[in-house]
């Protein structure tokens, strides 16, 4: 959208937006008849103006100004309540359209109209209602109150049915995109708006601080196209009644990581950058052991753990724990158990420059293995000279090279998982936590409740930067943030004599300070209780959402100690 001059007019922008007209009949007379293309068009439009900032929209103590008062906000609900239930827009979204296309399709984006600003902004309000709910199971979203008495409206309906039809497709065929009503499923709820253009997705938290088109909604968040990076949404199947509580098993593996486990690569960066590149190799500490015997290893864990509580919901192993065939055949083993809804893992995949370091996401219900989705690595890490030395890698990498990591980054992707009701879950991966293009604008956008991010780092410190960056992710969007290193890595941040670390893990909620969670000499993994409960969020022209946002927070955490003997193959321990 960037590219827009801010000489185009209205119609023009929304021509851009909806190029094949409003309802693919090559024309724009006729309002959208789905919220969700309403909504990129107007959201555009609103983004490209700086409209939502101006203090017609935002100043509501300036009375004789305030556009959204209580009246305005009560209409603009009761509407999109009626366009969601009937399927159809309602006539004073007809009516509306149709001004805006007619006495205002010449207003210049960067003019100072507040007429055509004001019917932007209640149209892309009026989207936003309408889509209450959608992108989430029927049973999901019938406390995010979509309609007075709690029922699934028609829109949210028809979204869940053809993510259904979507998934069969995808059963048979991973590349199949689209449902029978939405063309773009996974990567985009829009019809008309074609994803190379803009995507729109389901949204879960609102940001409570900052001034941006974000602070405007919701149920729907406008997306960069899948270009820049593809989203999916992932549904929850449908399960019987959650407790509140959400219980993650975190496993720290590798716990030793020998130096040859950074391998150099030939060669050296054209002209006078002083650049060379590394592969990690987690065979070298995976050290010959097979998957039936790290299953065992973690169900052992799970065992040592059940006294302390039950159910345990989740495995998570760090970046680059394990390769991805091998954590293919451990995720298969853990479905048969029954015992745990999700396993997580950094894995790395291919091989010479087709190598990847992604996270591995794998849902299970009822023994079986329904879900598994990879989200790849969009930043590569470098290692300069202060961290090789940290590391104690001078020996494998020369410290008068800055050393990077032989990975691909294109084809940039990100994965949202309904994994509660109403509750969703992202996964990044080490540099994608601190670095803002292009997955954090999807993070933010989108406000998933819980982000972990899986490390190859050092102590976690909530000074050092796994610390500060979890922060900004708490305040903006508001996520319940964890990140989780291997014991290994923390280990070789420590000089030989001094006191070892043992931080592997940090949170962060929303308020509240970070936590650093220290693994005890003699235990091998954390067991931690993240509680939730619902709370009020409200956008900047003060709609409500009754209620509907999740928030996570650290209820417990217990060390979990393997009842051994060990195996030989997890080598030496700090």
């Amino acid at each position: 959208m960037t590219s827009v001059a801010t000489e185009f007019v209205v119609l023009d922008f929304i021509k851009l937006v909806l190029p094949d007209g409003t309802n693919g009949k090559a024309s724009w007379k006729a309002v959208c008849e789905w919220p969700p293309d309403l909504f990129a068009a107007m959201a555009a439009i609103a983004e490209r103006s700086g409209l939502y900032s101006e203090p017609t929209f935002t100043s509501y103590w300036v009375e004789d100004r305030f556009y959204p008062k209580g009246e305005w906000i009560k209409e603009t609900c009761e509407i999109g309540r009626k366009w969601a239930t009937t399927g159809r827009p309602p006539k004073k979204v007809q009516a509306s359209w149709r001004l805006l296309v007619t006495q205002f399709k010449f207003s210049r984006i960067d003019d100072d109209d507040e007429e055509w600003r004001k019917i932007v902004f209640w149209l892309l309000a009026i989207a936003d209602e309408a889509s209450s709910g959608i992108g989430f199971s029927v049973r999901a979203s019938e406390s995010r109150q979509v309609s007075d008495q709690g029922a699934t409206t028609l829109i949210q309906f028809v979204v869940y049915s053809d993510y259904q039809v979507w998934r069969q497709r995808w059963e048979t065929d991973r590349s199949a995109i689209g449902g029978d009503v939405l063309p773009y499923l996974p990567h985009s709820l829009c019809i008309g708006v074609r994803p190379e253009i803009a995507c729109v997705q389901p949204k879960t938290s609102a940001p409570t601080v900052g001034c941006t088109l974000r602070s405007l909604t919701h149920h729907l968040a406008l997306l960069p196209s899948i270009a820049n990076v593809t989203t999916h949404w992932h549904i929850a199947h449908e399960r019987g009644e959650e407790s509140h509580a959400f219980n993650l098993l975190l496993v720290p593996f590798p716990y030793h990581i020998p130096g040859q486990s950074f391998i150099p690569v030939p060669g050296k960066s054209p002209g006078t950058s002083n650049n060379k590149v590394f592969k990690l190799d987690p065979d070298v500490w995976m050290q010959g052991t097979t998957p039936a015997q790290f299953a065992k290893f973690l169900t052992h864990l799970l065992d040592a753990a059940r006294p302390e509580m039950q159910p345990i919901n989740a495995v998570v192993l760090p970046e680059i724990a394990l390769p991805l065939d091998f954590a293919e055949s451990v995720a298969r083993i853990l479905a048969r158990t029954r015992r745990l809804d999700l396993f997580v893992t950094g894995v790395v995949t291919g091989q010479g420059h087709d190598a990847r370091n992604s996270a591995a996401i794998y849902r299970f219900v009822n023994g079986l293995l329904i879900d598994r989705s990879f989200q790849s690595k969009h930043h590569r890490w470098g290692l300069d000279d202060g961290q090789i030395r940290r590391y104690h890698l001078g020996h494998v990498l020369d410290p008068d090279y800055k050393w990077w990591e032989r990975i691909d980054v294109s084809h940039r992707e990100c994965h949202v998982m309904l994994f509660r009701a109403n509750a969703t879950l992202s996964v990044l991966i080490c540099e994608d936590l601190a670095r803002y293009d292009p997955v954090l604008t999807v993070m933010n956008a989108i406000g998933p409740n819980l982000v972990i991010a899986l490390l190859m780092d050092g102590p976690q410190l909530e000074h050092r930067w796994p610390g500060r960056y979890a922060t900004v992710l708490a305040d903006d969007p508001g996520s319940a943030v964890l990140t989780l290193t291997s014991l290994g890595m923390v280990a070789r941040s420590s000089m030989p004599a001094d006191p070892p670390s043992r931080e592997i893990a940090l949170w962060k909620e929303p308020t509240g300070k970070a936590k650093a969670l220290r693994l005890p000499k003699g235990d091998h993994a954390l067991l931690l209780t993240l509680t939730s409960r619902l709370i009020e969020q409200h956008t900047l022209d003060g709609r409500g959402d009754g209620g509907a946002t999740v928030h996570f927070a650290l209820g417990a955490a217990h060390p979990v100690r393997h009842p051994g003997p060990l195996p030989d193959w997890l080598g030496p321990i700090p």
